[in-house]
């Protein structure tokens, strides 16, 4: 319909590149629109600012392929390549190039792009987290919407969701966080050419052990919203890194991109059989 015989995500056109008369034929069908919220902040030495962004696009248009596949028509809408401040227990500290926005500006600018693809007439929009930070106000924006609007707006968190499946992947031992080994390997897959592995090295901060089920933040399916950490906790903590990047390979990162799609994939499925007729 939009995107002819993509077979790929690379074949999905981004939305900057689609014209109208395509975009009106996707809202007669009926289809959804997948939104994905990046971030232009800091990915260490070795990966870019727009990690978080290339990373949402992947798994948007893989999602939007093997729907097509099923015969459910989805639009791969407009990136937001913009995030909040770093949570400080994810980095302690500035580094240049980090582009943040305030979160009521955040939250204005997410509610209104939802607005601008529902006034020609989508009515489900598919919010993907592709940022950790956003998650707090990707929630109250996709509420928000759907209280001014009446459509369906939902908000999609593919770590927590495809954790289950995605969780044997990891060769490292240690814990990994911020452009450590999954982070690596998905830039590796899909954008080898922006990731210096030559400066990809190993930072474990001391992060204390988990007390109870559910110690974690909200965005990894925790009940616990820590935001900072004492000093000694990222002593040595220069490069911005949390794991162990030099292990990713570009194998494993197409694999998670084919994990958190069928995820994505299968949710979405499962919403437009369970409202059809």
């Amino acid at each position: 319909m939009v995107y002819g015989s993509a077979t790929t995500a690379a074949d999905v056109k981004l939305h900057e590149e689609l014209t109208w008369p395509g975009v009106a034929a996707a809202t007669r069908a009926d289809a959804p629109v997948l939104v994905p919220l990046g971030a232009t902040e800091q990915h260490c030495p070795h990966l870019p600012f727009g990690t978080d962004t290339f990373q949402g696009i992947e798994v948007a248009g893989r999602a939007v392929v093997t729907l097509a596949a099923e015969g459910i028509p989805a639009v791969l809408g407009p990136a937001i390549p913009y995030g909040p401040s770093q949570f400080l227990s994810e980095a302690p500290r500035d580094f240049p190039g980090t582009i943040a926005l305030g979160h009521g500006t955040l939250t204005l600018l997410i509610g209104e792009v939802c607005r601008g693809l529902i006034r020609p007439g989508f009515m489900r929009l598919d919010l993907l987290l592709a940022n950790a930070e956003t998650d707090p106000v990707m929630q109250i924006a996709a509420k928000e919407v759907v209280d001014s609007t009446g459509a369906d707006v939902v908000t999609l968190d593919w770590l927590v969701g495809a954790a289950p499946e995605d969780r044997g992947m990891r060769r490292s031992s240690w814990p990994q966080g911020h452009a450590g080994e999954g982070e690596t390997a998905r830039m590796l897959a899909i954008m080898p050419h922006l990731a210096r592995m030559d400066q990809a090295k190993p930072c474990h901060p001391h992060i204390p052990p988990r007390a109870a089920h559910g110690h974690v933040m909200p965005y990894l399916g925790g009940g616990v919203g820590r935001f900072c950490f004492s000093e000694k906790v990222f002593a040595g903590f220069d490069d911005g890194i949390r794991g162990e990047p030099a292990n990713a390979t570009a194998e494993d990162g197409h694999a998670h991109h084919g994990i958190f799609a069928g995820w994505v994939t299968r949710v979405i499925a499962a919403d437009k059989r369970n409202t059809a007729g």
